[in-house]
């Protein structure tokens, strides 16, 4: 379950990759380093800000070098 704190939603990796509709394993591979990661109190849970997650689904340019045309 979603953990919301001053009415800003955070999510769990596990949450956060069903929120992406992608794979744990795929958001541990190449999507949680362009994160945030966020603690609550003194537990060891780390959570992943909604609004961070709804950036990377959002279009964006990408750079020259990140593109590789397909053929």
């Amino acid at each position: 379950m979603p953990l919301v704190v001053d009415g800003e939603t955070y999510y769990t990796a596990t949450e956060a990759a069903r929120y992406l509709h992608i794979s744990r394993d795929t958001f541990y591979e190449n999507v949680k380093d362009q994160l945030q990661p966020y603690r609550q109190g003194v537990r060891k849970r780390v959570y992943y800000r909604k609004s961070d997650l709804d950036q990377l689904q959002s279009i964006h340019p990408i750079g020259r070098e990140d593109y590789k045309e397909e053929r």
